[in-house]
């Protein structure tokens, strides 16, 4: 079975993690509190077994991994499920395997919204601070280009279509 996938904005950076739910719930059930002292440690060496972290960046990912692993305790302790988001298939592929999805220009991007009014899918979210960046981008539905339209300072950025021909129908 395929690892799972979820974006996490690190350091106001989007970041795509494999395998972060498989993590958060082998250390739930080790018994790791996200209050115990080696809890960021621990956070962060489990993601690195199946996504590279740049050294640099270290701080930030164990930071925001452990808000994450905060809010997962919290859901599993209340009993209620934590389950990973599937994202489906498109043609037969796992949605996560086709790199459709859009990008936002921090140059261009004037944080409007009219992208996030747009999209039904909740691709887009506003961070803290109000800006706009692509929060789950493997929910964009393939072939859409819709949001990239109503940006009136061309901030986002779609793949071309030409890319989809690399990807004919499965047999099932």
């Amino acid at each position: 079975m395929p690892l799972s996938y979820r974006m996490l904005q690190i350091g106001g950076q989007p970041a795509g993690l494999l395998g972060l739910e498989e993590l958060f719930a082998a250390l739930f059930e080790e018994g790791l509190t996200p209050n115990q002292e080696d809890a960021k440690d621990r956070l962060l060496r489990g993601v690195r077994q199946n996504n590279f972290v740049p050294k640099p960046a270290s701080a930030a990912y164990a930071d925001a991994l452990a808000v994450e692993y905060q809010r997962y305790y919290q859901l599993r302790s209340a009993g209620k499920a934590a389950v990973g988001r599937s994202y489906g298939t498109w043609r037969g592929y796992p949605r996560e395997q086709i790199p459709w999805f859009p990008t936002i220009s921090p140059l261009l991007c004037n944080h409007c919204g009219d992208c996030l009014d747009l999209c039904a899918r909740g691709v887009f979210e506003r961070d803290e601070d109000g800006k706009v960046w692509v929060a789950e981008p493997f929910l964009c539905m393939v072939g859409c280009c819709f949001c990239k339209s109503v940006c009136d300072p061309k901030a986002i950025l779609m793949p071309g279509q030409e890319l989809l021909q690399n990807y004919p129908e499965k047999m099932r």
